[in-house]
């Protein structure tokens, strides 16, 4: 058994004690909830130990082909479920596309996101890489989500900062001038231009415009933030400060709605896991970027691309709470970890090819 394989399990156990230690005590309170996170925190390990075993037979060309044949299958479905909608460039609830399917319209923009990095990161120069790009982008703004759409961005240019040789920024001009020109283009012959217009503006760049506040741009979740802080974690015991309150143990009401998620990964963590589990978590995340910076020069940018985007959208995002989602960041943990490894087994015994 490799040791990281080993230290998944026995985090497992350690969340699936404090899970059951809280039911006991709290005389069921939350049972259900904290059984259905505890299951998708299995899931999560289970894909871990999985791609952790099999990272050293994994081609990672093959992987990049099949992720991106599988999301783009995957991304026509918004066009049959929700054909209504699709183009409403809505943000309403009723009105928008809703995605259930991928377990919301957030996780459907996180998975969309992915193919973006492989596609704009990994596809050669050429017509292909443009049309592919240009899809996963319209696919995005489609659906609304600001944090998909705002991570790739953040992503680009981080991974441009990180590229030793200079060329990913050269590429992502080149790129964005191409899509801008065939944007503006689809928007002159439209005859919903001005309305198009007008939603993308409202959607995603009133914040810097100053026509929306940070508070009503991130749906939210400042709110729901210090709620939890005035009203649960300050009253909160030493024993739930170091240990956690419990898997599903986040079921609050905030301005008479219902809230599961803090909508951040890494207060979610401390609330339901405790800080001893945060700290250990924020160690393995410096640990990766470590990892990543040593091995800058030989280093795959589509790799750092996915590790910047799925981190990024944690903050803003929590998908790993998803049983549709949760279970991708275990995979590409794996795969963060064992990046030096892939592929490493003589080509007749590659699983993936």
């Amino acid at each position: 058994m490799k040791k990281e394989a080993f230290i998944a399990i026995c985090v497992f156990i350690y969340f699936l004690l404090f899970t059951i230690l809280n039911v006991l005590v709290s005389k069921g309170f939350l049972l259900k909830e904290q059984l259905i996170f505890s299951v998708i925190h299995l899931q999560l390990f289970l894909v871990l130990i999985l791609g952790n075993y099999y990272s050293s037979y994994i081609n990672k060309e093959v992987l990049y082909k099949i992720l991106l044949y599988v999301i783009l299958l995957f991304s026509f479905r918004i066009f049959i479920d929700d054909w209504d909608k699709v183009f409403n460039l809505s943000s309403v609830r009723g009105f928008r596309v809703e995605t259930i399917f991928a377990g919301g319209v957030n996780n459907f923009g996180l998975i969309v996101g992915l193919g973006f990095i492989i596609s704009f990161f990994h596809l050669k120069k050429g017509i292909l890489k443009v049309v592919s790009c240009l899809y996963f982008i319209v696919v995005i703004i489609l659906t609304m989500s600001r944090g998909a759409l705002f991570g790739l961005v953040i992503t680009l240019f981080l991974v441009a900062l990180y590229d030793p040789k200079g060329k990913i920024l050269s590429s992502l001009l080149k790129t964005s001038f191409f899509l801008t020109i065939i944007g503006f283009v689809v928007l002159l012959y439209s005859n919903a231009a001005q309305d198009i217009a007008l939603q993308f503006s409202e959607r995603f760049l009133s914040i810097f415009s100053g026509e929306t506040t940070i508070e009503q741009a991130s749906s939210g979740r400042g709110l729901i933030v210090r709620d939890m802080y005035n009203n649960h974690i300050k009253n909160s015991s030493i024993l739930e400060i170091l240990f956690g309150h419990g898997m599903g143990s986040i079921n609050f009401m905030v301005n008479g709605s219902p809230y599961e998620s803090s909508h951040n990964f890494i207060v979610d963590v401390f609330y339901r896991n405790g800080i001893l589990m945060l700290l250990g978590y924020l160690a393995l995340v410096m640990y990766l970027c470590y990892m990543f910076f040593k091995n800058r020069k030989s280093a795959d940018l589509t790799f750092f691309g996915f590790f910047v985007f799925l981190h990024f959208e944690i903050l803003v995002n929590p998908y790993v709470y998803a049983a549709q989602t949760g279970w991708i960041y275990g995979l590409f943990l794996a795969v963060f970890f064992n990046q030096n490894k892939l592929g490493r087994h003589k080509r007749s015994k590659i699983i993936l090819e």
